[in-house]
């Protein structure tokens, strides 16, 4: 199986021009045609949906308004919302830092037809995504079956792989927030909690509605996709399980932050109150107390409080409080 037609192209227009080409090029056995638009028009949404028997809207609204993933099958075809993690040249340079690597995305809407044989891939964000794409394909092309809809399945694959990396990647930061926060270094470790928190969440509310969506699909018809199918859903239902088990590591942690931090200060205050509840009684007025007139009165009161306050410093220690 072979790529024999793919475009590129911006502005007004740009699909009218090239449909045709790649349509006839479909025609040909063992060929698949590849339309690929950045920052399509209205007009190239009316010369594709209509030819495919969809609203020309149906495919703006999915590319300007990303808001859900998705996959849609309309009888031989399939309409698919991807969320495509993408890490910027500046985050690979803070990619050793714990808790400070950002998670983007860029949205891609997938067109696959299974006759003709098409796929249309469109973005209104970086390009580069496309290209992504197209590489990552242009070496599986001959696992798929010769089918658009065996590719777009393998576009998924490849989404999925993206997003099982990063949640590796937080389960790893997770686990070194857990170690920072056990050992009692409290540091910056609250701001690591919450940012892993929001990637989580991000992460979440863009692939969760993908897993949901396969789980939907069925494609008796062919038993090779169907199996392929039944994988892609296995592996995308384990990323938001990871998913829901790091949010609640997260909260549970964060709650143990802020318990062992409670523990601290109410350690702290009942080692300080010792000396300052002496100190008081002992800073009254009285004129006929035998500590204002012994010898070394005030030195055995500063040794007292000293004493006191190391023993409990040293119960504290040995507790876990401190």
């Amino acid at each position: 199986m072979s790529i024999e037609s793919t475009i590129y192209a911006r502005g007004r227009g740009s699909a009218s021009a090239s449909f045709a080409e790649a349509y006839q090029a479909s025609q040909e056995p063992g060929n698949l045609a590849w339309i690929a638009l950045v920052e399509p028009a209205e007009e190239d949404f009316g010369v594709i949906a209509p030819s495919f028997g969809l609203e020309p809207q149906l495919l703006e609204e999915a590319v300007r308004f990303p808001h859900r993933s998705d996959i849609e099958k309309h009888e031989n075809r399939l309409l698919a919302v991807l969320p495509i993690l993408r890490t910027s040249a500046e985050e690979a340079d803070i990619k050793d830092k714990p808790g400070s690597r950002s998670m983007n995305k860029d949205w891609v809407l997938a067109l696959a037809v299974g006759e003709p044989n098409m796929i249309f891939t469109f973005t209104d964000g970086d390009p580069a995504v496309l290209d992504k794409l197209r590489r990552r394909m242009e070496v599986k092309l001959d696992l798929t079956a010769e089918d658009a809809r065996a590719v777009l399945f393998e576009m998924a694959s490849g989404v999925i792989g993206d997003y099982e990396d990063a949640v590796e990647a937080i389960d790893r930061r997770i686990w070194d927030a857990e170690v920072t926060v056990m050992e009692g270094r409290s540091g910056d470790v609250l701001r690591q909690i919450h940012n892993l928190t929001s990637q989580a969440v991000g992460l979440q509310q863009a692939f969760k509605p993908l897993a949901s969506a396969l789980e939907q699909l069925s494609d008796s018809d062919a038993p090779l996709t169907h199996r392929r199918l039944t994988r892609i859903r296995h592996r995308a239902l384990r990323v938001t399980e990871r998913l829901d088990s790091a949010r609640e590591l997260l909260s549970s942690l964060l709650e143990v932050n802020l318990t062992l931090v409670g523990q601290k200060i109410s350690a702290w205050g009942a080692i300080l109150i010792v000396p300052s509840l002496i100190a008081g009684v002992f800073g009254m007025n009285f004129t006929d107390a035998w500590w204002t007139t012994a010898d070394h009165g005030f030195e055995v009161m500063i040794g007292f409080m000293l004493l006191v306050s190391g023993a409990l410093y040293l119960w504290f220690r040995r507790s876990g409080w401190l």
